[in-house]
């Protein structure tokens, strides 16, 4: 009878606990969304709001997957072109492109917040959505760890501090496993292909070569000027690349990839070291990022294990 009691005090308590986070969870969201919200953009411009935005169009994919993380998805009234993930996003209104804004469109939409990509899409468009009256926010996170601000950020803007934080600790905690797994291992040169006509790369500045580093990679032309650089089949050869990647759209592997097979003298062709992955997973700054560093990890421990096998 005493064990019974016992464990009847244990369940109540437990559920006490229970109701008293979902208590403070709901009391913390509450006055997250009430509070006026002060912040410094990636731009170095303060934003303000008297409260958290309930009508926020965001112009970047990036953006749109980390707003699904922090379960606030539900405040947004429309996003950009290529915003296709999760599924679900495929659905919102589109109010612009890469190239283009329709300016017209958010307006109707009478967004609280316009939270945008900023490189994607340039401080002279950034200006003139700000020059229509509207409260935009600029968002420029550049590596893996600014992801997790990113997601802290779009908590804070729309009320969803608790959830948001919850999400930025889970990616944080991936992140840090991911890095303490791979930062010993043996250095791979990678190539890192996105397109063959003019033959491009990515050099240090963009997060590709964070996730390459992240999994005991070197990028080898990661000392290059521009970001995306044009290089050629010879500058290839010269670095001679124990692992070639590209990014793709789909799933399918381009006919152009295998055009490699005719340079035999690269260790990666040698070693038949060539592999494809989501770019999506690659080159956006959003949680998803983790799944693509996980497969390129795992491509670089194959590039490893191929040349412990050969006695390198």
């Amino acid at each position: 009878m005493l064990r019974l009691g016992a464990i009847a005090k244990h369940h109540a308590r437990k559920r006490n606990f229970i109701v008293l986070s979902v208590f403070l969870s709901f009391f913390i969201n509450a006055f997250a969304w009430s509070a006026p919200i002060r912040l410094i953009d990636d731009l170095g411009v303060e934003i303000n709001l008297e409260q958290a935005a309930q009508r926020v169009i965001l112009l970047g994919p990036n953006l749109v997957e980390s707003i699904y993380a922090i379960d606030a998805a539900h405040t947004v009234v429309a996003v950009a072109d290529h915003s296709d993930y999760p599924p679900q996003a495929r659905t919102i209104p589109r109010v612009a492109s890469h190239n283009t804004i329709n300016y017209e469109k958010i307006l109707a939409l009478a967004p609280d917040l316009v939270v945008v990509w900023a490189s994607g899409f340039g401080v002279d468009k950034i200006q003139k959505l700000r020059d229509l009256g509207l409260t935009v926010f600029a968002s420029e996170p550049q590596r893996l760890a600014d992801v997790e601000q990113l997601l802290r950020t779009l908590g804070q803007l729309t009320g969803h501090s608790v959830s948001a934080n919850r999400a930025a600790l889970s990616y944080a905690r991936r992140l840090d496993e991911l890095t303490q797994r791979y930062h010993h291992q043996r250095p791979v040169r990678v190539f890192y292909q996105i397109w063959h006509r003019p033959m491009q790369t990515l050099n240090d500045k963009h997060i590709v070569n964070d996730v390459i580093s992240l999994c005991g990679g070197v990028n080898v032309f990661a000392k290059q000027r521009e970001i995306a650089p044009k290089v050629t089949v010879e500058a290839v050869i010269a670095l001679d690349p124990e692992l070639i990647i590209t990014g793709v759209s789909n799933s399918k592997r381009p006919s152009w990839f295998d055009d490699w097979q005719l340079w035999p003298s690269i260790t990666a062709v040698k070693k038949n070291q060539l592999f494809v992955i989501n770019a999506d997973t690659m080159v956006r700054h959003a949680p998803r990022i983790l799944l693509g560093a996980e497969e390129l990890c795992s491509h670089l421990a194959k590039a490893r294990v191929s040349d412990e096998v050969k006695g390198e």
